[in-house]
């Protein structure tokens, strides 16, 4: 996930957040260049003076899959509000936890992964809930196949 360009007053430069859908583990870019961490989710940003500012990554909150970066005390969003409703369909596809014990979670565990991806484009909510619902479409095909297989197999 890359966040777009954030500017703030006083920073050498627009300021991205960078996180690995993989580790979780974030990085930053001020004026297109790497700031290294002075801690865990801690940087010491490049100001216009030559200086550094203090900033830090907030634990994102779950309903919100934009990051909070606070920066001298001040916090900043980095994306914008995502509505309730598609917050919902966000999730939807853990419907097939229930339904599917551990095959169905490894399934709508990448659905939600999916769908979080397609809440932070910046495609209009009109393109991004039926690609939502394509994605619970896909992964329950899919689910269905692999448990059908799991199952063919097994009573063979």
């Amino acid at each position: 996930m890359r966040t777009q360009p954030l500017t703030v007053a006083g920073l050498a430069g627009p300021l991205v957040i960078i996180r690995s859908e993989l580790s979780g583990r974030y990085s930053i870019t001020v004026g297109g260049r790497p700031v290294p961490a002075s801690g865990k989710r801690e940087y010491q940003l490049p100001t216009t003076g030559g200086r550094t500012v203090p900033a830090r990554i907030l634990r994102p909150k779950v309903l919100d899959p934009f990051p909070t970066i606070e920066i001298g005390g001040q916090p900043y969003r980095t994306g914008p509000k995502v509505p309730p409703a598609l917050m919902v369909l966000v999730f939807v596809p853990l419907v097939l936890v229930g339904l599917g014990g551990l095959v169905g979670g490894l399934f709508g565990a990448i659905g939600v992964v999916a769908n979080l991806a397609i809440a932070r484009s910046s495609q209009p909510t009109a393109v991004q809930v039926p690609l939502m619902l394509g994605t619970l479409i896909l992964t329950g095909v899919a689910w269905l196949i692999v448990a059908g297989t799991i199952v063919g197999l097994t009573n063979g």
